[in-house]
């Protein structure tokens, strides 16, 4: 009976393995690398300049100054090159399509040409929603190798107020898995387990206003809510008359992918036509960073898990386009370059928990091309993770007395665009 018992846990384990982890966690696109490889390669200043699809995620109040029907579709991905104490990690690439489009909505009146429809679409190309299971205290890169890989949805709609001023708001969302595992035997007494899971969504706010009070300048506010992709799996093991002692559910419970509340301003100047610079600042919430693992079977008296104190953290954003002039072409070139500066907001792990995360140098660049009502933008990010060390306060027995851990991670993207 002890061996049936062995089973069991064995069939639930295996069980659990194929529904959360069909691949190594990997990160969210829309945080770390933007929507939209304009904003890309701007390093996401473009809070006071978004138009079109992009204003979705950046500021929904771009919306309201667009009077074209416009189509996005683009190709991306990322490749992380992360190393702790000198060996590298195991993190898979993010390939995703990126649909977008941007739809002005045809009223009379004072409407006219003041109300639009944004949406845009991230759909990866490897799984729905991917959630690691990792033991925990073990170090891993919590936010960037852990933060599951989602599908997301935006949707948004834009008012322009008056000739300067537009207003937005939209939701972000996000899958998160919901199912359950039970272990029995069947009618000819063999334990199995049967899996039942299901995708269902959560919601975050977006909100936005944009203001062009002269020609040459621009200014934004966007505010997106705190988003996060859960699972939760019950596992339930009855083995039949032939084992009459009951087995408490197992319940496996956490979180997948976690974005924190934001707060995002910008002022952008157009020193020429087509040319733009934004400086942005970006607040992040994450003192509410929940630990991706919760203990929830556990007795009354087990010890809670330690809070990862994180901290709120300030993102400075640096990013500016010129178009080339091109007189013998039918092709306008605009060059973008970006700069984004990502502090850490994860303590130095000296402690219970193995969060590993650094300080981030984005360098973005990229290229659009126009001709005629099509476009075609290429970018890319190259992130540096400055390096840290951090020494426990109580070395393992079993593992080193350190932790040094840094590397890289490169983005590339391209996107096909066309207004009607």
């Amino acid at each position: 009976m002890r061996r049936r018992g062995i089973q069991a846990a064995l069939a639930a384990a295996c069980a659990l393995a194929a529904t959360l982890a069909p691949a190594t966690g990997r990160a969210n696109n829309l945080d770390l690398f933007g929507y939209g490889l304009r904003g890309v390669s701007m390093g996401g200043a473009v809070v006071a300049t978004a138009s079109g699809h992009e204003s979705v995620y950046y500021n929904p109040g771009g919306l309201a100054f667009d009077v074209d029907l416009t189509f996005s579709l683009a190709y991306q991905e990322g490749s992380f090159d992360l190393e702790l104490n000198g060996a590298g990690q195991d993190v898979a690439s993010i390939p995703a399509l990126v649909l977008g489009f941007g739809v002005p909505i045809p009223l009379g009146g004072w409407l006219k040409e003041r109300l639009a429809l944004g949406l845009g679409f991230v759909i990866p190309q490897t799984s729905v929603l991917v959630a690691d299971i990792p033991q925990p205290g073990a170090p891993r890169f919590a936010l960037l190798e852990s933060r599951g890989q989602t599908v997301s949805l935006q949707a948004a709609l834009g008012l322009r107020l008056t000739d300067e001023l537009g207003i937005g708001g939209g939701v972000l969302a996000l899958a998160e898995l919901e199912g359950a595992i039970d272990v029995a035997p069947n009618s000819e007494g063999r334990v199995g387990a049967s899996v039942r899971d299901s995708i269902v969504a959560d919601y975050s706010p977006v909100l936005g206003v944009q203001w062009h009070p002269r020609p040459w300048l621009a200014a934004g506010v966007a505010f997106r809510g705190e988003s996060d992709a859960n699972f939760s799996v019950p596992i339930t093991v009855a083995l039949g008359d032939s084992f009459s002692i009951p087995i408490p559910t197992l319940l496996l419970e956490g979180t997948a992918q976690y974005d924190p509340r934001q707060v995002g301003a910008e002022v952008a100047w157009r020193p020429a036509e087509g040319a733009t610079l934004g400086l942005g600042v970006t607040w992040k919430q994450w003192s509410r960073f929940p630990n991706p693992i919760r203990y929830a079977s556990v007795p009354a008296d087990f010890p809670a898990q330690p809070s990862p104190d994180f901290e709120d953290t300030l993102v400075w954003r640096l990013g500016g386009e010129w178009p080339l002039p091109l007189p013998a072409l039918p092709l306008r070139l605009v060059p973008r370059a970006g700069f984004t500066w990502e502090p850490t907001p994860a303590p130095l792990q000296t402690g219970y928990h193995g969060y590993l995360d650094n300080d981030r140098a984005i360098l973005c660049l990229g290229l659009g091309a126009r001709w005629e009502n099509l476009r075609l933008d290429l970018g890319g990010q190259l992130h540096l993770l400055r390096e840290r060390r951090a020494v426990k306060d109580q070395p393992p027995e079993d593992g080193p007395a350190s932790w040094t851990h840094g590397g890289s991670i490169t983005f590339y993207g391209a996107e096909l665009g066309v207004t009607f």
